[in-house]
């Protein structure tokens, strides 16, 4: 059993870990914990570790993790499926699933249907999904419900009580509502199990769903079958698959301008700024490289009013815009016009301020590091200008707003072969800056 000390150690680093996504430093318990020394939280640590409560890399800041405890598991009849679009005649199929027990409601009978249909996308239930139901034979407003229409028809929808009907209504902006003055509730969604591959077998992800319309995402589970995998599919709809306020960091390329041919694919700049605004965190960061098509001798300007719309409509801050310059491959560059050899790379923030940032990986050499200036002077922002005094300038000093890379060149045929050519390197600063530990290997 623990002691008191360690007990609101390991509260601490479980929230901690809850709201960032990582570990506290040593430096962090202490202070929360309001004791003298690091070597007393360090102690407390080895406590936890010794009696089975976390596990952690030696010699390595932030790598404490949670052991996973083991779930007790409880079997639910799986009874057959339901539509997440138009009204289906109900079909029975009897089986059993096994559900941890911490996903189901205290108190009540459950049964499990899989979803057929896609009217309940946007409330992140998705066809081939398996929602687990608590019996009860009333909801209230904005609750996810079966409902038995006609006596023999049944769908998942919101339900909604209105003066002299009830409204089912979807969760997909392109579905009509449904309106009835008569229907059975046969129970409330509480639960969704989704299907995931992982290194060629099939794993679940439980999503839990609180009495409010709000929903607690078992955030651990899913994030792991996506950690180091390379997910084949729309962006948008595999955005709307993670939770809420997950990911620390964003880099993304995507296509615009329809300047190349993806099989007839088309990209939604605002829908994909929506879902990555709801992924990152409290002070997470996106950042998109992008350029503007010149059509008639002018710019399309497709660079500019996404930025716009990402900070007007989405809630995003412009934390800074980088220019992409481009070694290599030339683009294009005609005798009316001058030679295209950069892209603009805009860093969007959500929140306040950055969670992380360490600008320490990302200093270059000063040309004159180790020099003094001899005239060197500040200016205000007033307009007068300081007296001038000696400075002795740093070996080195922070990188500017121009990011120099080798687009091609650089030995790698398999780049060629890509309809964009891209520097595999270009994510790394971005990386080192705004993640809080380098376990991508960078």
């Amino acid at each position: 059993m623990l002691k008191k000390r360690q007990k609101q150690t390991f509260d601490f680093i479980k929230k901690f870990i809850n709201k960032h996504g990582y570990s506290p430093s040593l430096e962090e318990i202490k202070k929360h914990l309001r004791i003298s020394s690091v070597s007393t939280a360090h102690h407390h640590i080895l406590k936890l570790e010794k009696e089975g409560y976390i596990k952690r890399e030696k010699n390595e800041p932030r790598a404490i993790e949670i052991k996973e405890e083991k779930e007790e598991l409880v079997k639910v009849p799986l009874v057959g499926t339901i539509a997440a679009g138009e009204p289906i005649e109900a079909i029975e199929n009897p089986g059993t699933i096994e559900v941890p027990k911490a996903q189901l409601s205290k108190s009540g009978e459950h049964y499990a249907l899989q979803v057929r249909g896609n009217s309940m996308n946007e409330e992140g239930i998705y066809d081939g999904d398996t929602v687990i139901i608590r019996k009860q034979p009333t909801a209230e407003n904005g609750e996810t419900v079966v409902a038995l229409l006609n006596n023999d028809e049944v769908t998942l929808k919101k339900i909604y009580r209105e003066k002299n009907r009830f409204r089912l209504q979807p969760a997909n902006s392109s579905i009509d509502p449904i309106y009835t003055k008569e229907l059975i509730v046969q129970g409330k969604v509480i639960s969704v199990i989704r299907h995931f591959e992982e290194s060629g077998r099939e794993v679940d992800a439980i999503i839990s769903i609180e009495t409010k319309d709000d929903k607690k995402i078992n955030r651990e589970t899913i994030l792991k079958n996506w950690t180091n995998t390379i997910q084949c599919m729309d962006c948008v709809e595999g955005m709307k698959r993670l939770p809420d306020n997950s990911i620390d960091l964003v880099v993304t390329s995507p296509p615009y301008d329809k300047i190349r041919k993806y099989n007839g694919f088309s990209y939604d700049l605002h829908a994909t700024g929506k879902e990555i605004y709801r992924i990152l965190k409290e002070g997470g960061i996106a950042v998109m490289v992008i350029q503007d098509q010149t059509r008639n001798f002018g710019k399309t300007l497709t660079s500019f009013r996404t930025i716009i719309d990402w900070c007007d409509n989405i809630g995003f801050k412009l934390f800074e815009c980088v220019i992409y310059k481009k070694h290599g491959a030339e683009g294009a560059w005609w005798n009316k016009r001058f030679r295209v050899d950069h892209e603009y790379m805009p860093i969007f923030l959500k929140g306040e301020r950055p969670q992380y940032f360490n600008k320490e990986p990302l200093k270059i050499p000063s040309k004159w590091g180790g020099r003094t200036l001899t005239g060197g002077a500040t200016r205000l922002t007033s307009g007068k200008t300081l007296k001038a005094r000696p400075i002795k300038i740093n070996p080195l000093k922070c990188r500017g707003t121009i990011w120099d890379y080798v687009t091609c060149g650089d030995g790698s045929r398999l780049k060629h072969q890509h309809p964009a050519t891209f520097p595999a390197t270009i994510a790394i600063p971005f990386s080192q800056c705004w993640r809080p530990s380098t376990d991508l290997g960078v």
